[in-house]
């Protein structure tokens, strides 16, 4: 179960992933042990990967976000299928029209022209709908844990919750 603290971890991280834990130990008000604890916690929950994020637009490449429709297979059986993929940073399930919602980056269009090839080939995939990406304005963010959508607190309500 992830709370305040956790959240407030997170949150240091997605500023900065190299914030050391001595600075978010002092800022959150627990010992370095504490946050080192709780951030290996984190992480081999799998609520917690730390890494470095680029700009593929800006690096030149084709960033993709695509839409999958699935026949035959169950999506979950489609979506490891898709998870082994190497230009696919982003798996997840989706409710609604479509059954699968997938984020790509190719080094280039024809890296791209084969990668939705071997989507299209694979079994159970009925229809791919594609986005390509012009110009990002905002990336992976955890803004949804310290505002009043999601799941998460204001830093105030963080504070107050750790006091109280």
């Amino acid at each position: 179960m992830v709370d305040d603290l956790d959240r407030s971890i997170v949150q240091a991280l997605t500023r900065d992933g190299r914030t050391p834990y001595t600075t978010m130990a002092r800022n959150l008000g627990v010992s370095e042990a504490t946050v080192r604890q709780r951030v290996s916690k984190l992480q081999e929950s799998g609520a917690l990967h730390i890494v470095a994020l680029a700009n593929a637009l800006t690096l030149g490449h084709q960033s993709v976000r695509l839409l999958i429709r699935v026949r035959d297979l169950t999506p979950r059986a489609v979506a490891k299928s898709l998870a082994d993929m190497a230009m696919i940073n982003h798996v997840a399930l989706c409710a609604g029209s479509q059954d699968i919602y997938l984020e790509g980056t190719c080094r280039d269009q024809a890296q791209l022209i084969r990668l939705m090839d071997d989507i299209r080939m694979l079994p159970g995939v009925s229809s791919v709908q594609v986005l390509l990406l012009l110009e990002l304005f905002k990336d992976y963010t955890w803004d949804g844990l310290s505002s009043s959508v999601g799941q998460g607190f204001t830093e105030e309500e963080s504070a107050r919750r750790r006091s109280g």
